[in-house]
């Protein structure tokens, strides 16, 4: 049996197999000075030895409202350069000097019956800082990239393989993120498109379960089949070693094209995702990464449970929209796994895809990095995948991004990897150990109890000195997290999704730590189907935090009430309780997984088209669409005379990527009252061909202006008290609503893990 088998599909745009896999470039030697690492520590030590000198309260509290009135300035004039860099600066500088004060004055006595709950707190502190800190150093400048053309020449264009990587993903899934890779706008002489089947691996062709081993089967003739018709090559081997990183290699022996584009098997491409990535590798020849955002058409099981999916940014849209850039400004932006393009030389110069650890793409780019060549980020949408759907999916993805960072930080530190600059090891450290919250999230989340059941003292100072330091803070760094990420993040959301992640993950982390290299890659199922309410079977844990934080709350009263002379402490620690029960009752609110009667890819957008009626065309205005139903806004006197209920009507219009106007026929299945006058109407699309699934696919996922315009609709920044109601409102409604929900029946798959490889990662 060969390592190998492909159809012959798309034998017309592959190269000889083999070709350019052995291909390394020499790697550019570039490092950081020694003179400029002593430079930066010599300022680091002087900075902390300011920050340590004693200037009275006096003194502090000028220092804090100077840091406050350099926030006013940049939100409200929002400057750039060097200006920016020094108000970052000075509000970096009073948290600088509240944890200097914290490390030296606060913490309880070691013969203390709050040392050790003290310790903790600290330590929990400590990771924040050095996260915050990081990632004000990350963001600093984020930079905005230029647009790089092609050229018109397409001889000077080079080949390009589009690599699909898919485990066990629906034939209907593969067939439109694959329909639409045929659609890219590149020569069809310079492309390739592959489809990594792991699902149909000789391997589990022959499993000893017949019925594992017919599943297989079935799988791979129906997805040979699915290349043979869209003119795409069908790839297989024949095991299933290393996961996503050695399907992945496994295609690198078999392929040749001069750049890679990964595709998740969910992530449907725009049709320029080439013409806005590939002119960066023209301009650069040690250029070895172009990562894109990833894109989501449905909202992810927090987004759905407190509706806010049309309402405002994604989660990951701080990552995306904002710290990539500022990645990116350091030459530190990293592989994401899909959406991006890698140059083939320099990926087989370290030996294709990474897999010492399950984030087999960040650990890739860490490696390539480390060689001297170059990344760098294009800011604009161009793919369109799905989010996990059930909370239950949600919490093995994100398990897996944790242990792999930490794996990277374990295996691979960035603080002593030879061949990054100085910039990079504190870019890749600020990514990694960002994974580390659980600890400090869960420390954050019991430390008032402390106080309010035990008695504890966990932080040695006086009101005034708090308030002059730890309140400044705390203002500073909330209100400097609103500056940075408002747009793209509400305020106490990050707090929200940690705490979801923290409960599930901690445990995960602490086995990482036991063992660096057990962690096995966990594939998050895709377009699973909620059809009715339930509440998750993960709900129980945020069940007993919530019900523990509000029985806790009477201890807070009584100790009021009785003790009057403990009021100013007990203020502070109320009011971070507060916080907390906020954030648990949204946490428990997302546990009720509501139903989702909407279909994926329901995007807004305004695209006008003639609606072919009976009575004749009727000019309209496509207001939303998903691949098989569309929403219609007929306005005006033309929508009174529109009797279509139940009817046939065809649609004509415009799709990306063609000139000519496409009709496609539809049904229509409803109708109601616009806003104002006129009439919209719901209709079902009946394509006739695969002309028409084509225009279908380029009609919702062609033009990525539609997904840029869909981010910017929800991009408005909030006040951080306007964003804390409403999380907690939220959370609120839902935690109400689960009262009475019943539990979901068995055959809702919800274990973690179900579906996963067997094997563990490594070569």
């Amino acid at each position: 049996m060969n390592h190998l088998i492909s159809t012959a599909a798309a034998a017309r745009k592959t190269r000889p197999a083999g070709a350019g896999a052995v291909r390394r470039a020499p790697a550019p030697h570039r490092r950081t000075p020694l003179a400029l690492t002593l430079l930066w520590t010599v300022h680091a030590v002087a900075l902390v030895w300011f920050a340590a000198q004693d200037v009275g309260l006096e003194g502090q509290y000028l220092l804090g409202a100077a840091a406050l009135a350099g926030l006013a300035v940049l939100h409200l004039f929002k400057p750039v350069g060097a200006v920016r860099v020094l108000l970052i600066l000075l509000v970096a500088f009073v948290s600088i000097r509240y944890f200097t004060w914290r490390t030296l004055y606060t913490i309880p006595p070691v013969d203390s019956s709050g040392f050790i709950a003290g310790l903790l707190l600290y330590l929990a502190e400590l990771q924040g800082m050095v996260v915050y800190m990081l990632g004000l150093f990350v963001n600093i400048r984020p930079l905005n990239r230029a647009d790089a053309p092609l050229p018109q020449d397409p001889d000077r264009l080079p080949t390009v393989d589009i690599l699909v990587p898919s485990y066990n993903e629906e034939p209907e899934l593969l067939r439109v993120t694959l329909m639409a890779a045929t659609q890219v706008a590149y020569p069809a002489e310079k492309l390739a498109i592959h489809l990594l089947d792991d699902g149909g691996t000789v391997q589990k062709r022959s499993d000893a379960d017949p019925r594992k081993a017919a599943e297989a089967l079935d799988r791979h003739e129906t997805l040979k089949a699915l290349c043979e018709e869209l003119g795409v090559n069908y790839l297989t081997r024949e095991r299933n070693n290393s996961a996503k990183a050695g399907n992945i290699n496994a295609a690198l022996a078999h392929t040749s094209g001069d750049l890679i584009l990964i595709l998740d098997a969910d992530h449907v491409p725009t049709q320029d995702i080439l013409q806005r990535t590939v002119g960066h590798f023209l301009k650069d020849p040690d250029l070895f990464l172009v990562q894109t955002p990833h894109f989501f058409i449905n909202p992810d099981p927090v987004e759905h449970n407190l509706g806010t999916f049309g309402s405002e940014p994604g989660e990951n849209e701080m990552f995306y929209g904002v710290i990539q850039k500022g990645l990116d400004s350091w030459n530190a932006s990293f592989f994401c796994g899909s959406a991006a393009v890698l140059r083939r030389s320099h990926l087989m110069s370290v030996g294709g895809i990474a897999g010492t650890s399950i984030t087999e793409d960040a650990e890739t780019a860490l490696d390539l990095h480390a060689k001297g060549y170059k990344s760098i980020y294009v800011d604009r949408p161009m793919v369109a995948g799905l989010s996990p759907e059930t909370f239950s999916s949600f919490v093995v993805q994100r398990t897996r991004w944790a242990q792999g960072m930490f794996q990277i930080l374990l295996l691979k530190n960035p603080a002593f990897k030879r061949g990054l600059t100085l910039a990079q090891r504190l870019c890749y450290l600020s990514s990694s150990t960002f994974w580390l919250f659980p600890f400090a999230r869960l420390v954050f989340l019991v430390a008032p109890l402390f106080y309010l059941v035990f008695g504890l003292k966990v932080f040695e100072a006086n009101l005034e000195e708090f308030y002059a330091f730890a309140v400044f803070h705390v203002v500073c760094s909330l209100t400097m997290s609103n500056y940075l990420f408002g747009r793209h993040r509400r305020p106490f959301v990050s707090d929200l999704y940690e705490l979801l992640q923290a409960v599930f993950t901690f445990g995960a982390l602490l086995s990482v730590l036991v063992n660096p290299r057990k962690p096995t890659f966990k594939v998050t199922p895709k377009a699973e189907t909620v059809d009715q309410n339930f509440v998750s079977q993960l709900a129980k844990p945020f069940a007993v935090i919530l019900a523990v934080l509000l029985g806790t709350t009477a201890i807070g009263v009584y100790r009021w009430i009785h003790f009057p002379l403990e009021r100013e402490h007990l203020m502070i620690v109320m009011v971070w309780h507060l916080v907390n029960i906020v954030l648990a009752t949204g946490a428990f609110g997302v546990m009720y997984e509501r139903a989702r009667h909407q279909v994926a890819g329901a995007i807004p957008r305004s695209k006008p088209l003639n609606l072919i009626t009976p009575e004749g065309a009727v000019r309209a205005t496509l207001v939303e669409t998903t691949i098989e139903t569309g929403r219609i806004l007929v306005e005006g006197v033309q929508a009174q005379a529109l009797a279509l209920a139940g009817g046939k009507a065809a649609v004509q219009l415009v799709v990306p990527g063609r000139d000519e106007l496409s009709s496609i026929p539809v049904m229509v299945v409803g109708s109601a009252p616009a806003a104002g006058h006129g009439l919209v109407l719901d209709v079902r699309y009946m394509p006739r061909d695969a002309e028409d699934d084509g225009d279908l696919v380029r009609l919702c996922y062609g033009d990525s202006a539609v997904w840029v315009a869909f981010q910017e609709s929800r991009r408005k920044r909030v006040p951080i008290l306007v964003g804390v109601l409403r999380l907690f409102l939220r959370g609120l409604k839902r935690s109400l609503a689960m009262a009475g929900a019943a539990r979901p029946s068995s055959r809702r798959a919800e274990a973690l893990g179900a579906a996963s490889f067997e094997q563990p990662i490594g070569r």
